[in-house]
């Protein structure tokens, strides 16, 4: 066992390297120098700016001889590469190791430093995330806002179409009732004068009946039957009174259907009055048949 001396660190400019001195500790001799050799070809890495192949070199060297100077190297190495997390972290374990040690004065400033980068460099990641979801959240808010005044339109569109519905309906109604204004009496016409015309029918058919009957009495020669007297009376009654009834029937039947078309015609030919307004004049329109 000998002494040793470590002779490795960086100062702060990029490409610049000072030797650090550090306390002589009792180490292997074999170590001691492998370690050598690695901090050598990690700080031959770092001017390179290979700092990955530095950060494992100088891990290598402190796995054989662990004196807190590696850990400053490995910080300063990390720093110089852009990990930020990862240089504040060997800084840290640096002075924890060696509080007051060659490069505790540049650890702490580098440590200020990158601690300020680092909080910087949140706020503007957490402002970078407050501007995206204020952006999410006023998509969201147009988004909703489209939706309602879709929805809007639509039940608008549903409600126009409704109301063109029962104003068809309506219209078609009133088409219907004016259609059908005096349809019964129409039809009831018809039927009276139907059953008129069979009245009279019957009433030819005993008339005829009557008069056979008449005729065959009145012939040369002919056997007077009480009976068929009677019958011929009887037929001749009911001639007149079928001629009666079917005359009244289809003067009746041609009475209502008189009526039936006449109130059809009055409820076709209804006045109405419609408001007319536009952008250049106000007026009423008059439809329908005048009085």
């Amino acid at each position: 066992m000998r002494a040793f001396v470590i002779a490795t660190s960086l100062v702060l400019a990029a490409n610049a390297t000072t030797v650090v001195q550090a306390q002589p500790a009792n180490v292997d001799k074999d170590k001691a120098k492998a370690a050598k050799q690695y901090v050598d070809a990690g700080l031959a890495a770092q001017n390179q700016k290979d700092y990955d192949t530095a950060i494992t070199l100088y891990q290598k060297a402190y796995g054989l001889v662990p004196h807190p100077v590696l850990l400053f190297n490995i910080g300063q190495a990390h720093r110089l590469a852009g990990h930020v997390d990862e240089a504040i972290d060997f800084y840290k374990k640096y002075l924890a190791a060696d509080p007051n040690g060659p490069q505790a004065k540049t650890a702490k400033d580098n440590l200020t430093e990158l601690e300020a980068k680092r909080a910087a460099e949140r706020k503007l990641t957490d402002d970078a995330k407050a501007a995206e979801d204020a952006r999410k959240a006023e998509e969201a808010r147009k988004a909703e806002e489209a939706r309602k005044a879709s929805d809007a339109k639509a039940a608008e569109e549903a409600a126009k179409a409704e109301e063109a519905r029962k104003a068809e309906e309506a219209r078609q109604a009133e088409e219907d009732r004016k259609a059908g204004a005096g349809k019964g009496l129409r039809i009831g016409g018809i039927a009276t004068g139907g059953l008129g015309v069979v009245a009279v029918g019957a009433s030819i058919f005993f008339a005829m009946r009557s008069k056979s009957i008449s005729d065959e009495l009145s012939k040369p020669g002919a056997t007077f039957d009480p009976n068929k007297v009677k019958d011929g009376e009887n037929a001749e009654r009911n001639a007149i009174i079928a001629g009666v009834a079917g005359g009244a029937l289809i003067a009746g039947g041609v009475v209502m259907y008189y009526l039936g078309v006449r109130a059809r015609n009055a409820a076709q030919s209804e006045q109405q009055v419609t408001l007319l307004v536009d952008d250049d004049f106000v007026g009423i329109a008059l439809v329908g048949g005048l009085p």
